[in-house]
């Protein structure tokens, strides 16, 4: 089976899709840190429904949104694959005092990567065409809002942005046991009208450094340690050619085991996201450091454990928990954000029908509180999320 070490998948909202470095092949005349493409094409369609419910003193409210990704691969030869990416998908918020919704495609991603050097380098390119919704009304954009919030863990947190074009620089080597990889990459975008207010706005120039390492540490493929790290800094965000807010520098950093044990494959992961402050347009009309990191940092916690039922047939088990830190604005400040805590329980089946076919499905409970804000009460979240795929080999 091809092992691969996940080197790159940068978390800008537009991009979804991830770069590969292969460790492995099984062929003596291969180094482990080679990249080589050997996959055939595929397809993967998915289905996912995600409600939540919010309720507090004074709240009562249900949020809901379900997806229709689409994504796979091409290959174009020995050393080079295409990827791509587009999703349908719609949303709710409903309470006693308002409704809202929206819906429509979503952008769409096509990615090119190709191998240098030996196959020591890999070096990617791709384009974010934009084919989603922009100019939204006031009460789809508060929509948007709340589905771009981490807490909820909604599939798709933006419906439109601008053409976009990204780069990134990839390489891998060995050490001892160890495989390690770097990278560098970059996002830039095009201006596009977020809301109908005529506003036109532009993304900064996101810029990611990231790194990985990985041992094996059993006999088996499946008992092995892989840490990663990325860093993301960003330029200034314009609207209408002025600088208006800059995202503070964000360090994820995570480490990932598996492990066999008798008939079951384990996987946990432990990772945090680390944020600084942002700059934010003042009355001097240039950007000025918040007072305080406005965004709290992140710490997700998750385990699953994998059975084989059958010759055709694989059940999972996991649970997720994601812990959404206090921001460090005074809690007197408007702009005070208490936190979160979510956790979620759920399994899934998955089948392989033929060499070519197979499916899953799943099914998840998420329960969960936030504390009070600034501006907001503390709530009790509880949610249902619903999965399946289908991918098909060409």
């Amino acid at each position: 089976m091809n092992r691969k070490i996940f080197i790159s998948c940068f978390c800008h909202p537009v991009l979804m899709a991830g770069i590969f470095l292969v460790s492995g092949f099984g062929s003596p005349r291969e180094s482990t840190a080679q990249i080589i493409y050997r996959d055939p094409a595929r397809i993967d369609q998915s289905f996912v429904f995600l409600n939540w419910n919010l309720k507090g003193d004074t709240t009562d409210v249900s949020i809901s949104q379900w997806a229709f990704p689409v994504s796979g691969m091409v290959p174009l030869g020995d050393n080079a694959e295409l990827r791509y990416y587009t999703a349908l998908s719609g949303a709710e918020s409903s309470s006693e005092a308002f409704s809202r919704d929206l819906s429509g495609l979503t952008d769409t991603r096509i990615q090119v990567a190709h191998t240098l050097v030996g196959n020591q380098i890999l070096a990617a390119g791709g384009i974010n065409f934009p084919t989603g919704q922009t100019k939204l009304a006031k009460d789809q954009f508060e929509l948007l809002r709340v589905l771009s919030a981490e807490k909820f863990n909604f599939p798709v947190k933006t419906y439109g942005e601008a053409l976009g074009v990204y780069g990134e620089v990839l390489g891998a080597t060995e050490a001892g046991r160890w495989t390690v990889g770097g990278g560098v990459g970059a996002y830039y975008s095009g201006e596009y009208e977020p809301t109908d207010d005529g506003i036109s706005y532009r993304h900064g120039l996101r810029t990611y450094l990231t790194g990985s390492a990985e041992i094996t540490a059993g006999e088996t493929t499946v008992d092995r340690l892989k840490f990663d790290i990325m860093l993301v800094v960003a330029m200034a965000d314009q609207a209408n050619e002025q600088d208006v807010f800059q995202d503070g520098i964000l360090f994820d950093i995570a480490a990932t085991g598996t492990h066999r044990l008798g008939h079951w494959n384990g996987l946990a992961q432990a990772r945090a996201i680390l944020r600084g402050k942002d700059r934010r347009l003042s009355q001097t009309g240039n950007l000025a450091a918040e007072s305080y990191a406005s965004t709290g940092s992140e710490l997700r916690l998750s385990a699953q454990a994998s059975r084989q039922l059958g010759d055709r047939w694989v059940g999972t088990l996991g649970l997720a928990s994601k812990f959404l830190m206090s921001n460090n604005y005074p809690e007197t400040d408007l702009l005070h954000d208490g936190g979160a805590t979510l956790i979620g329980i759920g399994g899934r089946l998955g089948a392989q029908f033929t060499a070519q076919t197979g499916a899953t499905i799943g099914l998840r409970k998420w329960f969960g509180s936030a504390a009070a804000g600034g501006t907001t009460e503390a709530l009790d979240l509880s949610g249902w999320e619903i999965s399946q795929q289908i991918s098909v080999i060409f």
